[in-house]
């Protein structure tokens, strides 16, 4: 069983939300927040696979009944709870991701994709320093997280207007990501462009 509990709360955890799932945003006009995308590992119980299945389909009011269903089960297990909150988070249930988000860390504190997920949320409602906060804790504990540094550039640019921060989480997002993406890539030539001339006139 110890096993068991190790194998979900670690590993699985790093597995269930690695890949990045960018809104595709058109222009530098609208930066939006990239979050994890759960995928289907290899070798969990079966209707633990059948809640990720769903979750992978779009269908997250299935996914939140299934998910709930194999938590009443085993509620020590933090990896569930964490994709219950990014399917609250996804059915438009802010609040019940919160709460599911915030079991997750109780349960393992030490996990980065949730403390990014709950930053998500605290950005949606306007609590920038909660949010920055949150993505702060991801980046602490991994500092090569590369969503995080996206979605903490977006905080900086557009939120709390210190582009120079921002310009710095971009190119990070960019060096690990390998420069693929292309609205990043429009964001960091913005900002470059715009801290340049902000520097020229100060030289006036």
């Amino acid at each position: 069983m110890r096993n068991l509990l190790l194998f979900f709360s670690n590993r699985i955890l790093a597995c269930l939300a690695v890949a990045a799932l960018l809104n595709g945003c058109g222009s530098v006009a609208t930066r939006g927040e990239s979050q994890d995308r759960v995928n289907e590992p290899p070798s969990l119980p079966r209707d633990y696979e059948n809640a990720l299945a769903l979750m992978q389909s779009g269908n997250y009011p299935a996914a939140i009944t299934a998910l709930r269903g194999f938590i009443r089960k085993q509620p020590e297990l933090a990896g569930p709870w964490l994709n219950l909150g990014i399917a609250y988070e996804r059915n438009d249930e802010p609040d019940a991701a919160m709460e599911a988000l915030a079991t997750a860390i109780e349960l393992n504190p030490d996990n980065a994709v949730a403390h990014q997920q709950l930053g998500i949320l605290y950005r949606a409602r306007g609590e920038f320093d909660a949010a920055l906060d949150a993505y702060d804790r991801a980046l602490k504990l991994n500092p090569g997280y590369a969503l995080a540094h996206r979605n903490i550039g977006i905080l900086y640019d557009l939120y709390l207007q210190q582009p120079a921060l921002a310009l710095d989480h971009y190119r990070k997002y960019v060096e690990l990501t390998g420069d693929t993406d292309s609205d990043v890539n429009a964001w960091v030539a913005d900002l470059e462009r715009r801290l340049g001339d902000t520097q020229a006139r100060m030289k006036q």
